[in-house]
């Protein structure tokens, strides 16, 4: 038995060097591998690096032509910009001139304009005497004319005005029911078959400047009464809203198209490019007025079936600023 234990330890210490030997030749055999792939990863990873570093290179170039293409284009942008400040300049200068002589015209105009048309008026109201029949459609031709010519120098000047920050406004407490009746009347014209519909209650006051109201009035008024054909109709509404007056002018007239609407309150825009006459001065002013009294303007049309315009006006007493001088 201890003859067979000492031949079994024998034989395990044979396997055991064996595997031993046979382990330390597969790694001698497997080290010139292994060596030959560092070596290969080594020359890979050198490959990629410069190239990466070949790529940021050109990045760099790349980086830098731009920066010098954007700081060229700045200071072409710079140069624009000094010549457009120095366009503005001239632009301004020229404005004010203009100003100056359209407020200076108007207003030394507007006194002889106001003397013709008083006489054209008291003439036509026949206080002294029948006028002949022949006469009378010279006469009204001559007042309407009168009236057109005064609303445009009102217009100018109030434009001078705005223009020169020399707008101020003297409120107080209108009743609208009273004052509206006389807006119509200025610009009603005799040459057309309309109608005209009036919803203001007769207890409603609005507070605003007197002259700033009519202006406005007149502006939106002559605008619905000149877009409105024969056998068309107006319509003028009035009612609180909140702490404001809304008012709603509304015609069956040709409408303002849709792309347009933005542009209406502009100075001198016209829709049709003059088409109608005017100077496409009214509903800049106005709307400057509105916004002046702390109100809001906005218009709603359809092209073949009018327009609505409306605005707001506050209804409370609040505070008294200087007053429009009209002269």
């Amino acid at each position: 038995m201890s003859r067979f234990k000492s031949l079994f330890r024998f034989r395990v210490s044979l396997i055991s060097k064996f595997i031993g030997d046979l382990a330390r030749t597969f790694h001698q055999a497997t080290l010139p591998l292994k060596e030959s792939r560092t070596d290969l990863s080594r020359v890979d990873l050198k490959r990629k690096v410069e190239a990466r570093a070949l790529q940021l290179e050109e990045n760099i170039k790349e980086l830098n032509r731009a920066r010098t293409s954007s700081l060229k284009m700045f200071e072409e942008l710079q140069a624009v910009r000094r010549e457009l400040e120095m366009v503005n300049r001239d632009f301004k200068k020229m404005d004010d001139i203009t100003m100056k002589f359209i407020g200076t015209a108007s207003h030394e105009l507007k006194t002889p304009l106001t003397a013709i048309k008083a006489n054209i008026d008291f003439i036509l109201s026949e206080k002294e005497g029948k006028i002949p029949e022949n006469l009378k459609p010279y006469l009204i031709t001559i007042q309407r004319n009168t009236t057109r010519i005064q609303m445009r120098m009102d217009q100018m000047l109030d434009l001078s005005r705005m223009k020169s920050d020399r707008l101020f406004l003297n409120r107080e407490q209108i009743l609208l029911s009273e004052v509206i009746g006389g807006y119509i009347n200025e610009v009603n014209p005799v040459d057309k078959n309309l109608s005209l519909r009036m919803d203001v209650p007769p207890d409603l006051r609005i507070f605003a400047d007197r002259n700033a109201l009519h202006d406005i009035f007149i502006n939106l008024l002559s605008n619905a009464f000149k877009f409105t054909g024969d056998g068309g109709q107006i319509s003028i509404l009035a009612g609180q809203k909140n702490q404001s007056i809304l008012v709603e002018i509304k015609d069956t007239g040709m409408g303002i198209p849709e792309d347009k609407l933005q542009l209406i309150f502009d100075e001198f825009y016209q829709v049709e490019g003059g088409k109608h006459g005017g100077t496409g001065l009214g509903l800049a002013i106005a709307k400057r007025l509105v916004e002046e009294h702390g109100g809001n303007i906005w218009v709603e049309s359809q092209l073949g079936k009018g327009s609505t315009f409306h605005f707001t006006l506050p209804l409370s007493v609040e505070h008294q600023d200087g007053k429009i001088n009209r002269s």
